[in-house]
């Protein structure tokens, strides 16, 4: 039988890289409330008339492309962080991951998350989207976008 992933324990991780290339420790990002991975392929048409005798298309696969998105609760740690990446233009690495203390209910002594090994994809990005939303008498919020370079990976240990 498989055991349903819980939500609150699907996480987005990212951390600075330090040189082009290489893949930093990621970290949660704070006070996260809700992650997205989305990939996509670009479709080539190849239809034809020896396809369902022309009436319906056929595509191929072409390029594939992917973005992670999180949403939080509005913290300068996070918000900070976020900030001076997108601003730098710097490459970060990203994990799309079950946290790896998921058992747990307690945030860890260092104040965040990690990846557990195995079980996700990771990859580089660039920032590409930074919102922070403050209506009066609600919490602030931050989302980000972080959009693909180059190929996502099966996360390793």
């Amino acid at each position: 039988m498989e055991t349903i992933i819980k939500g609150g324990n699907l996480m987005v991780f990212a951390a600075e890289n330090s040189t082009p290339g290489s893949l930093a420790e990621p970290k949660s990002i704070p006070l996260a409330t809700s992650h997205t991975l989305r990939i996509s392929s670009e479709t080539t048409d190849v239809s034809n008339k020896d396809v369902a005798s022309g009436k319906w298309a056929a595509n191929e696969a072409g390029q594939m492309s992917w973005e992670a998105t999180t949403e939080n609760l509005y913290c300068e740690n996070g918000g900070q962080w976020l900030f001076e990446m997108m601003t730098s233009g710097n490459r970060v690495n990203v994990v799309f991951a079950q946290k790896d203390e998921a058992d747990g209910t307690a945030l860890p002594a260092d104040g965040s998350w990690t990846p557990k090994a195995n079980t996700g994809w990771q990859g580089e990005a660039v920032i590409t989207s930074l919102e922070i939303t403050a209506q009066n008498g609600e919490n602030a919020t931050l989302s980000a976008t972080f959009t693909g370079y180059g190929e996502l990976q099966t996360l390793k240990s």
